[in-house]
């Protein structure tokens, strides 16, 4: 598993760092924010979040979650940890270095670019995954201990278990944010559509499977990689409809913090 998830980012990499950028502009992860920031929560993106929640409701009901925890609580901790431990990793790091990589330090203006989009992409996910996080509170599985009544405990309210505890799965969905967001920008490329979908595939499934299981919940997987990979797709589909000179007419809104001797905020400007 660690072969696969080196074998899909240098791949992934590489198709990226071959694809030239048309865009005469560079990019930055302000660019669009505002409105990316409310389409990923209200617009199409919206149905993917209900559909999440239904899906978690459902399998908590049915017993699906505990029914899984218990497989992975079964199986061999050295093999499981061998195949899933570098994706538990990487899904911990992934939203960071691979951004950060592509945005700072390449010299590739295509790699930049997509960067930019990954950045924000992963930042909004981020950010929607702890306010959801810190609003329900939701129990880890405990391999020694799994029950159905564990697999539905909530604490609904604000900051009752803090934001490590709770759904959906963080690492899944800032990971098939950063995922989707670069297949959406680069989806005239099918190596990097389909690595990205293998990577996210990859730590969502690392996330329910890795640890004895004790990370997350499959509900807690499934909601975020659904949740994220429309977040991904939409902040990604802006970019791209840029790149391809059709804005449709969308505003373009930047944000940009302002650090000046003792003034501190943020600039932010409209563009028709």
């Amino acid at each position: 598993m660690k072969s696969l998830l080196c074998s899909i980012l240098l791949a992934t990499s590489f198709a990226l760092a071959q694809e030239a950028d048309s865009s005469a502009q560079e990019l930055s992860p302000f660019d669009h924010l505002g409105h990316n920031m409310l389409g990923s929560a209200f617009s199409w993106p919206l149905g993917f979040h209900m559909l999440g929640g239904a899906l978690t409701y459902r399998l908590s009901m049915e017993d699906k979650d505990l029914m899984v925890a218990r497989f992975a609580a079964r199986q061999n901790e050295i093999v499981y940890g061998i195949a899933f431990t570098p994706g538990m990793l990487m899904g911990t790091f992934g939203p960071f270095l691979i951004p950060g990589y592509m945005y700072f330090i390449s010299n590739n203006k295509a790699l930049n670019n997509t960067g930019a989009v990954a950045a924000q992409a992963t930042a909004v996910a981020f950010l929607y995954n702890n306010i959801l996080k810190a609003v329900s509170g939701r129990a880890h599985p405990d391999a020694e201990n799994n029950t159905g009544e564990l697999s539905r405990d909530f604490k609904w309210g604000f900051g009752r278990r803090g934001v490590f505890y709770g759904w959906p799965s963080g690492h899944s969905m800032t990971n098939a944010s950063l995922a989707m967001s670069i297949a959406s920008y680069h989806r005239d490329n099918p190596w990097v559509v389909a690595g990205c979908g293998l990577y996210a595939g990859y730590i969502a499934t690392s996330m329910v499977l890795g640890a004895k299981g004790e990370a997350h919940w499959f509900s807690d997987a499934v909601a975020g990689t659904l949740m994220g990979a429309s977040i991904g797709w939409y902040i990604g589909n802006t970019f791209y409809k840029e790149k391809q000179g059709k804005t449709g007419g969308t505003p373009k809104v930047t944000v940009a913090p302002l650090f000046y001797d003792d003034t501190k905020g943020a600039v932010v400007s409209l563009i028709f």
